[in-house]
């Protein structure tokens, strides 16, 4: 591969499509974060056209894979579909049906490792649902998933009768002195214990560790966290690197 070979990086979600066009060579992100709305063809066409290869992640979006397979044929970009697999560059996952395991959760996993090396650590993302999976060395260990803060305050709201909250995100743990307050300081109290307890866990493995933290919720916690705690933007990106060369 020349210097200047580029490969195009993409994390499909439900909404928005999270890109990152990356030099190969170096394995740099040559292009920050770039975030575009799932229906956006042209944009789309636009990142594609630009690389000599398309590497991605999708859960359960079939019909923007098959979108993106017609566009890089189209253009003549080579394009490979990320999975999960039981072993792959030295990682083993803890899923005996490892093709249960979301790609998303094992492409932070493997992103960890880049950021913690032999560390043992725990990976939490906090989107829809909170997701939890924890590594020793080259091991996946297993993990949780729960509730996110808005499944967990809307829930809340439809099956509980006076108790009512808005679309405040708090960045802050406090106490509510109203009910609306209440429930999102609740909710973000739970998301913290979510936290605390993978923290509890990976330190009974390992006495050594780091906690990652991703997802559009870390601005919740990012307050008095302590120095081992780490924020990323988009594991599911830097875990894609991975698979430049293969």
């Amino acid at each position: 591969m020349s210097e200047q070979t580029k490969a195009l990086l993409l994390d499909i979600g439900n909404s928005y499509i999270k890109s990152a066009l990356v030099d190969v060579s170096g394995q740099v992100f040559s292009q920050p974060l770039a975030i575009m709305r799932s229906d956006n063809v042209m944009v789309l066409k636009a990142h594609i056209s630009q690389s000599q290869r398309v590497i991605v992640a999708a859960v359960g979006q079939g019909e923007q894979v098959a979108r993106l397979r017609s566009l890089c044929a189209a253009l003549d970009v080579p394009l490979t579909i990320v999975k999960t697999q039981a072993q792959a560059f030295g990682m083993h996952c803890a899923y005996s049906n490892y093709a249960t395991l979301g790609i998303d959760r094992w492409l932070a996993v493997l992103a960890g490792r880049r950021l913690c090396q032999t560390r043992a650590y725990a990976v939490i993302d906090l989107g829809t649902a909170n997701t939890c999976d924890l590594v020793l060395g080259n091991t996946h260990l297993g993990g949780w998933i729960a509730p996110g803060f808005s499944l967990m305050r809307d829930s809340l709201i439809n099956n509980t009768e006076l108790v009512f909250a808005n679309d405040v995100f708090p960045d802050d743990l406090l106490l509510g002195e109203q009910t609306v307050d209440c429930v999102n300081m609740g909710c973000a109290a739970a998301v913290r214990g979510f936290i605390y307890a993978a923290e509890q866990k990976i330190a009974e493995v390992n006495s050594e560790y780091s906690v990652i933290i991703t997802g559009g919720g870390q601005r919740m916690v990012r307050n008095n966290t302590p120095d081992y705690h780490f924020f990323h933007e988009n594991l599911v990106l830097l875990g894609l690197l991975e698979y430049l060369f293969i």
